[in-house]
């Protein structure tokens, strides 16, 4: 028999495998999805076994399915009705190791490994001695032991500790910098401070920059290849922001060591411990110390102050002393680099770089001490690997950002022109109301200060006649000359023109006389504005001031008397300010007025005069009246008419006692039919005004807090929703409409144009940019590198001030449309995604883990996979529902109770949403709600019949545990929160660690399977940021696809590592992948937003002619790459059926 050529058994083999493969697809499409006891669809057989291997799933017990049978059926969620999914058919990366566990654990030790040698090597060396003389010279030097010294492009070592300053004045540009490494200490000088040169731009270039990795001039390598390095300083996300290849579109290799973020995570304070720490030592009068102070004497709870010892501030003076138990460094030299100049530089250049160099001796020692600390209580190596690659943040823009801030800046002065304008308007209109004293009758207006300044004159020294004072001004002053017109024709002078009538002259000579006898009486010091209210001259500058202005021009809506000129009402109520509670609302009220108390004592002599600013209770019951006609009864207009009882007009000194008594019961006739004090808000409280109660704006801290100004921004949602309008005109309802379009811009401006934008020329652009068809030459390019701290709080959260922060875009704020100016260059995309519902998942499925080990076998976990808004069984429907509030409220109630905030939380929330909610209404629906969901403590001290109880103990569990650890990666908590030095205290912010930090986890894990992912299969791209839940990368536009099907693995892998870490050797096909990896040009939260705001009011498509992006589910992007995240089988375009970005 012949035999095949080997080609053709290979063929053959293949085509045998491809029959095979799918042979078990179409088996597959015929047989039930995976489920588990509960009846919840599972991964498919195929990913079940590529993830968990062949792990048996044990059998559950009919008695543990009696009990979840019973928690499910009390809360109305048994035999319902399960989500049944496309089962995922998806060949996966091979696991490196022999479970999902090892698997990352590997990968992350891969890619820390060098770093870590670095580090280690770093740590143990001997710190090279300082060097005696600063070489004053630009760029980099080196610094050799023997005492010589030579200029190099950059440090040479792998690693180097290492730290920059800035001189304030000059802008955002390097002055200085030091650094040392193993064997020599280097420093780096500016340009511009060895020459005295202009500076032509404000803006950052390149070669303004310090260079880490390329010569002066180069942008490449040395030998092409970028090596990996160490950078370690404190805060070092700033010192980044001014490295020079920190900019290039291209990932590097080299990382960077926040010892900031490492003594944060070991030791750091919670906000609240904060404000107690910086307390202690004297006695502070803050209400967060007192409360805390009378919590522990009221319940005599056991409490310790230990914390304070082992834990400090995060700066790194207070960082230094701490750990290395030294004494303080010497700042005061920074003050030059404050507020000094160049030449202050050049003069103090040896002690400035001193400075500097101490601040690197003083890092090196306090990493040297943490290093051990930070691997011993993270041992995992996917922390530190996801905190280095946080440290790699990257934002691209391009020339709309500056035309955003130049835009922003527009619109935000027109409406700031507007509405200074409206406010003037409405305070020259109120200030009419001086004459005939109109504003004692304005519930608003009357308790301001009115009162006037009449214009003094000195008292004349001589009296002299009129007529000789006329007579000498005559003789004083030169003959008249007649003027001539252009045309050289003689003009008539001013004597020519007196009638010459004798009388007449010599009337008009007296007058002369007597206007001329006042000019010696003129005071130097003229009156401020004679004749005007005082509440009005406060707001008109003087003439000398150098912003004046004419006209009240100082007015803004942080004014005190603004809320009062607009006529404000909360809840139809008119506002008031009081000097004890703050800003509230006046209601009339049962108090006993002064009236009621002159009749009882029926003191005929009393005088009425003498209350010149009562307040106009008549003139509360007229508004309250046309507004709120329901209160009132039917005959109030009628009786008002005809009587007008101690109205306006009405002289109550003409009045007998026995008629004045006859009057005012007529008045009590017309109280509102519906009590008043029934009044929502906090009060009433009795402030001595005649005949109403005043009530508390509720405050969002609670009220305990005074209301400061009801314009702020916390109440902006009230005005949306018409608890707090104006009570008359449209030009009032435009300044609250202006002042809600400004707020955004207002409070952001100063942290976005402080973002330190670098621009590159084409020369610095790479030719995956500069290639491309839609790259112009005339636009400009260049990048962000935003400032993070990647362990910012004890729970190791990021944080920054501006993007890590930012909001989505609104169609009436200015400038909301920021992180939509964050934009691809040409030949890139973004892919990335936001993890739905993460911290709840991660909640539920500890409490899951805690019952019985089955998915789901809580409510809480049963609602997070299974829960739906169409038939309300999704948590956030049933809490809406359990307290009669909106889906969206009821979601901010649940995820503040999951991170342990308590029932006076709730409280607060439910007025804050509701503000006619009463503080007693609000306490039994917190109350109700938490017995819903928390349940309550049984003897044993666990939480039971609640739909979160199970969650709740597993969390409380982990932190009352000696060394509280999350879950998933054995992270501990900060030092300061451990029991032993706290005991049972701040038990709030340690069951919220165990959430947050474990959510920490989980995107450090993400981060690590994408960077694998990206090398494994040479995907083009690049971490940009992490904000809130959301990770972006930046991917060549031809990677995309595979980029979003890497994203989707990543997903699963991690969610697979936590049920793996719990005990669950199963995953729900609910949760496995993101709904939506988005494929987009631009940085915003949905692919289809347009981002229309007052700054950008066509929106990015007709504004900036930015398309929408794509959103692609699992299935679509198996469709696009064939499932598979090689480059050569992918398909070149997207699916028909497939919108294509």
């Amino acid at each position: 028999m012949q035999a095949f050529p080997r080609r053709t058994c290979h063929l053959n083999t293949w085509c045998r495998r491809q029959w095979f493969h799918r042979s078990m697809n179409e088996l597959q499409d015929t047989t039930p999805q995976r489920t588990n006891p509960l009846q919840i669809q599972m991964l498919s057989e195929t990913l079940h076994k590529q993830i968990f291997k062949e792990t048996e799933i044990a059998e559950t017990l009919n008695k543990n399915l009696k009990s979840v049978e019973n928690h499910l059926q009390k809360h109305g969620l048994w035999n319902h009705a399960t989500t049944v999914l496309d089962d995922v058919d998806l060949k996966l990366p091979p696991l490196q190791g022999s479970s999902i566990e090892e698997h990352f654990y590997k990968i992350a030790e891969q890619q820390i490994a060098e770093y870590k040698s670095m580090a280690e090597n770093l740590c143990s060396s001997e710190t090279p001695p300082l060097p005696d003389e600063w070489v004053y010279s630009k760029g980099w030097t080196k610094y050799l032991p023997d005492g010589s010294t030579t200029a190099v492009p950059y440090p040479e070592e792998t690693a180097i500790v290492f730290d920059i300053e800035c001189l304030m004045t000059e802008g955002q540009f390097p002055t200085m910098a030091t650094a040392v490494s193993d064997k020599y200490w280097y420093s780096w000088v500016s340009d511009y401070v060895v020459e005295d040169k202009y500076r032509w731009s404000d803006k950052p270039t390149l070669s303004d920059l310090i260079p880490l990795e390329t010569k002066r001039g180069s942008n490449a390598p040395p030998g092409g290849k970028w090596q990996k390095r160490l950078i370690i300083g404190h805060n070092v996300g700033f010192d980044r922001s001014f490295v020079k290849e920190q900019y290039y579109t291209q990932p590097k290799p080299i990382r960077f060591l926040d010892t900031m973020s490492m003594h944060i995570a070991i030791c750091g304070l919670t906000n609240f411990q904060r404000i107690l720490y910086q307390a202690s030592g004297g006695k502070s009068m803050r209400k967060e110390v007192l409360e805390h102070k009378e919590k522990h004497q009221k319940w005599h709870s056991d409490t310790s102050e230990d914390w304070k010892r082992i834990s400090t501030m995060n700066n790194l003076n207070d960082v230094y002393q701490l750990h290395c138990k030294a004494g303080p460094l010497k700042k005061a030299t920074r003050e030059v680099f404050i507020e000094g100049n160049m030449h202050d530089v050049r003069d103090q250049f040896q002690e400035l770089m001193m400075y500097c160099a101490n601040d690197v001796l003083a890092t090196q020692a306090v990493f040297r001490k943490l290093w051990p600390q930070f691997l011993q209580r993270f041992p995992h190596p996917v922390t530190l690997a996801g905190m280095l690659e946080m440290g790699t943040s990257y934002l691209p823009v391009n020339t709309n950002w500056e035309r955003y801030i130049q835009q922003s800046n527009t619109t935000y002065s027109e409406m700031q022109r507007e509405l200074k304008n409206l406010l003037m308007s409405l305070a020259n209109d109120a200030c009419a109301l001086l004459e005939n004293d109109r504003y004692k009758d304005d519930p608003w207006l009357w308790d301001l200060d009115w009162n006037v300044k009449d214009y003094k004159l000195k008292k004349l020294a001589t009296k002299l006649k009129h007529k000789d004072l006329f007579e000498e001004s005559l003789d004083n002053s030169e003959e008249d000359t007649p003027f001539k017109n252009p045309n050289g024709i003689d003009m008539l002078t001013a004597k020519d023109c007196i009638i010459q009538s004798e009388d007449e002259q010599e009337e008009r000579d007296e007058l002369v006389a007597m206007v001329m006898s006042t000019a010696g009486r003129v005071p130097k010091n003229e009156t401020f504005m004679a004749g005007y209210p005082a509440w009005y001259r406060e707001l008109c500058p003087r003439p000398n001031a150098e912003d004046w202005y004419p006209g009240p021009s100082l007015i803004s809506t942080q004014v005190r008397v603004t809320p009062k000129l607009l006529r404000l009402t909360w809840e139809g109520y008119p506002v008031h300010y009081n000097e004890q509670h703050g800003w509230g609302y006046l209601v009339p009220g049962e108090t006993e007025s002064e009236m009621d108390r002159e009749l009882a004592n029926q003191d005929d002599e009393e005088d009425l005069k003498e209350e010149e600013r009562k307040f106009p209770i008549h003139s509360l019951h007229e508004f309250l009246a046309s507004t709120k006609p329901e209160l009132y009864s039917p005959d109030y207009e009628k009786i008002k008419l005809a009587e007008d009882p101690l109205g306006r007009g009405f002289d109550a000194n003409s009045m007998e006692p026995s008629e004045l008594r006859r009057h005012w019961a007529l008045v009590n006739e017309t109280k509102p039919c519906k009590p008043f004090t029934a009044s929502p808000g906090d009060g009433p409280f009795d402030i001595g005004l005649s005949g109403c109660v005043f009530y508390k704006i509720p405050h969002k801290d609670g009220n305990n807090k005074r209301v400061g100004n009801p314009l702020a921004k916390d109440y902006l949602l009230r005005v949306e929703d018409g608890t707090l309008r104006t009570a008359t005109g449209a030009d009032a309802d435009r300044v609250l409409s202006l002042g809600k379009m400004c707020s955004y811009w207002k409070n952001n401006q100063q942290r976005i144009e402080g973002q330190m934008a670098v621009w590159m020329k084409k020369g610095e652009l790479p030719k995956s940019i500069t290639s491309q068809e839609d790259y112009e030459e005339d636009s400009l390019y260049g990048a962000v590198v935003p400032r993070i701290v990647p362990a910012g709080t004890i729970t190791r959260r990021a944080v920054e001030q501006t993007w890590l922060t930012a909001s989505n875009a609104y169609p009436d704020r200015i400038g909301s449309e920021l992180k939509a100016m964050v934009q691809v260059p040409p030949g890139y995309h973004f892919v990335g995604a936001d993890v739905d519902s993460q911290e709840l998942w991660i909640a539920s499925i500890i409490g899951d883990a805690t019952f019985q080990k089955i998915h789901g076998c809580t409510a809480l976990g049963w609602m997070t996979l299974q829960g739906n808004k169409a038939d309300k069984t999704d948590l956030h429907s049933k809490t809406a529902e359990t307290v009669s509030i909106s889906r969206d409220h009821a979601k901010v109630m649940n995820y503040g109770r999951i991170y342990g905030a308590g029932q006076r939380f709730a409280e607060r929330l439910l007025v804050q949403f509701n503000p006619r909610l009463t503080p007693e209404e609000a306490k039994q629906k917190a109350k109700k709600m938490y017995m819903a969901t928390k349940g309550k403590r049984s003897q044993s001290g666990l939480w039971v019949g609640g739909t979160e109880s199970h969650m709740f103990n597993g969390l409380e569990k982990i932190a009352r545990s000696e060394e509280p650890l999350t879950p998933v990666l054995g992270c501990r908590i900060s030092r300061a929160l451990e029991p032993e030095h706290v005991l049972d205290d701040f038990m709030t912010s340690r069951v919220n660690w165990v959430v947050q930090s474990s959510a920490v986890d989980y995107l450090h894990l993400m981060l690590v399977s994408m960077r694998w992912l990206l090398e494994a299969f040479s995907i083009r791209g690049r971490f940009c940021i992490s904000i809130h839940d959301e990770v972006r990368y930046l991917v060549r536009s031809e990677d995309r696809y595979r980029a979003a099907l890497a994203l989707q693995i990543t997903n699963l892998w991690t969610r697979s590592m936590f049920a793996s870490r719990l005990g669950m050797k199963d995953l729900p096909q609910s949760v496995a992948f993101f709904s939506n990896v988005d494929i987009d040009t631009c940085l915003r939260k949905e692919v289809v937003m347009d981002c229309k705001t007052p700054s950008n009011p066509h929106g990015l498509a007709r504004g900036y002619g930015i398309p929408q992006g794509t959103a692609l589910d699992i299935y679509e992007i198996l469709k696009i790459t064939n499932g598979t995240l090689c480059a050569k089988s992918q398909n070149k375009t997207a699916p028909s059926g497939i919108k294509e970005n």
